[in-house]
């Protein structure tokens, strides 16, 4: 299942991991050990933080199941046999407060797949829409996104390098998306109503969108998407219809201006919809 990978995500991962150890490495020498003191500490305090999540997924959640809501049930463990995930992650609905959108995560172990309801409300005609939702979220499980961001984590605020590798990951998990749909275009339509909203996406024209790709090209579309951790909408279906498709190419000074611009810095200003 290679064609799933982006082709990008294999070298940019290995990069940042490899840098990631380094630092890492030179922290705790370089500090004679008081490094790794308070990465103890760090990751304590990640167990609070993450198990305050954990607890309101399962506190406030409702747990996909046989025998609660068995249609969304047989489409999420349709689409683990697709991936060929054997070990299923627990799925939850949770009231996500007119938020669109769904995340997978992980605690001590067990994995989560979480789909916001208002993505299962907007999907509840188009089956394909929902598959394509689950199909994401378990390829960053899949792929083990979740495993190695600790190690990597000193280097993904690094200019350029972090929202590279970020964009691949995103790449990646909407290949795993399209193939949980049964055809490009559901795939492509349950992506557009991040744009087009709950109700429009419907009425969506899937080529017209796909050509809007034409304007990513030039030096401000280029800049916002290198300091980004995310494609452009336009440029993630056009991927979804034509994995091979050629799309615009980036203003080469939008990269020299990029590499002042750290990825935490755009992580704390962003305010766009997560998918």
């Amino acid at each position: 299942m290679d064609d799933l990978v982006y082709p990008r995500e294999h070298t940019l991962g290995i990069i940042t991991l490899v840098l990631g150890l380094l630092i890492w490495l030179g922290l705790i020498v370089g500090t004679v050990g008081v490094a790794l003191v308070a990465l103890g500490i760090g990751f304590v305090l990640y167990l609070f933080a993450q198990s305050t999540l954990i607890a309101h997924i399962k506190g406030n959640g409702v747990e996909l199941s046989a025998a609660q809501f068995p249609d969304l049930y047989e489409q999420f463990t349709s689409c683990c046999e697709r991936l060929q995930i054997k070990e299923l992650p627990a799925a939850y609905i949770l009231n996500g407060g007119g938020g669109f959108n769904a995340f997978a995560t992980k605690f001590l172990g067990a994995q989560f797949v979480v789909l916001l309801s208002d993505v299962v409300d907007a999907m509840n005609q188009h089956p394909d829409g929902v598959r394509f939702y689950i199909g994401h979220e378990l390829g960053h499980l899949r792929m083990k996104h979740l495993r190695a961001t600790f190690l990597r984590w000193p280097v993904l605020w690094l200019p350029l390098l972090g929202a590279a590798y970020s964009r691949a990951r995103e790449s990646t998990c909407d290949r795993h998306g399209r193939a949980c749909c049964a055809s490009p275009e559901g795939a492509v339509r349950a992506l557009a109503a991040l744009a087009a909203g709950s109700q429009r996406w419907a009425q969506l024209d899937v080529a017209a969108y796909g050509r809007q790709v034409k304007h990513c090209s030039g030096f401000w579309m280029s800049f916002h998407e290198l300091t980004s951790g995310y494609p452009w909408l336009t440029k993630r279906a056009a991927r979804v219809m034509d994995p091979r498709g050629q799309l615009p190419g980036r203003s080469a000074f939008a990269y020299f201006l990029g590499c002042s611009i750290s990825h935490l810095y755009r992580k704390l200003n962003s305010c766009s919809f997560r998918v």
